[in-house]
């Protein structure tokens, strides 16, 4: 049994589950990010703020499909397989490989904060993850060996 920690972090106006990774693309450097972990999300999704800190190329990738984030449309781009990797609770590297989608906006006009990254349905369902919240408040991502 392996938990990797969860903390409450805010995004977009709401108190959210999240969690901290680095994202291993090509032979490129790890970058780190943090994401919601949304259980309703098909997708694991790295947002495009997050991707302009790095060398990644992502405007050439082939379009996937658009989705809605509240009022925001975005685009999705296949960046392809990245291996996400995360701390469980004591301290031990969790590695899995997955397929990664770019968050692109698609509006005119200013954003007052960065839109999120998601580990989504499709990392969760594939590894067979739940996320586990306890009598204590605290809150993990629980893996079944």
């Amino acid at each position: 049994m392996t938990k990797i920690p969860l903390f409450m972090g805010k995004s977009l106006g709401f108190d959210r589950y999240m969690v901290s990774m680095s994202v291993k693309y090509c032979n490129l450097p790890c970058f780190f990010t943090k994401a919601i972990v949304d259980t309703g999300c098909p997708y694991t999704i790295i947002s495009e703020s997050t991707l302009k800190k790095t060398r990644i190329p992502y405007n050439d990738k082939p379009f996937k499909c658009q989705v809605q984030l509240g009022n925001i449309p975005l685009e999705l781009k296949e960046l392809g397989i990245c291996e996400l990797q995360f701390r469980d609770e004591n301290g031990n590297i969790i590695k899995f490989k997955q397929e990664i989608y770019v968050g692109i906006p698609i509006m005119k006009g200013y954003l007052a904060q960065e839109l999120p990254s998601f580990i989504g349905k499709d990392l969760m369902d594939t590894n067979f993850i739940s996320v586990i919240n306890k009598k204590d408040g605290s809150s993990h991502l629980y893996l079944d060996d």
